[in-house]
């Protein structure tokens, strides 16, 4: 009944992918997002942290693109909760 209402088959994205690998890209670029904001704790300037998470959230969504095979939609959107837990971090060590 579920499966009916949100048009959920066997070939669509989230039943053919593996969620550890969700989980898997999801709690490393989050890790990244932190450790970027945790290397600029004490200069109260987000554009650095962004400047040194950009290159290594392109090497992370790469490899899980090509290396894992992750669908486009799935890796952006990793990306973004990276960002997110960057910018949260980032909002606790100003405060901290």
């Amino acid at each position: 009944m579920l499966e009916e209402q949100i048009k959920l088959n066997e070939n669509s994205i989230l039943v053919t992918t593996n969620p550890f690998l969700l989980l898997l890209g999801i709690g490393m670029i989050c890790l990244i997002g932190i450790l970027c904001a945790r290397r600029y704790r004490n200069t109260n300037d987000f554009a650095k942290s962004i400047r040194l998470y950009i290159p290594m959230m392109l090497g992370i969504s790469l490899l899980f693109f090509f290396g894992f095979q992750l669908d486009i939609l799935l890796v952006i959107g990793i990306d973004f909760c990276g960002f997110i837990a960057m910018a949260l971090a980032s909002n606790y060590y100003f405060y901290h």
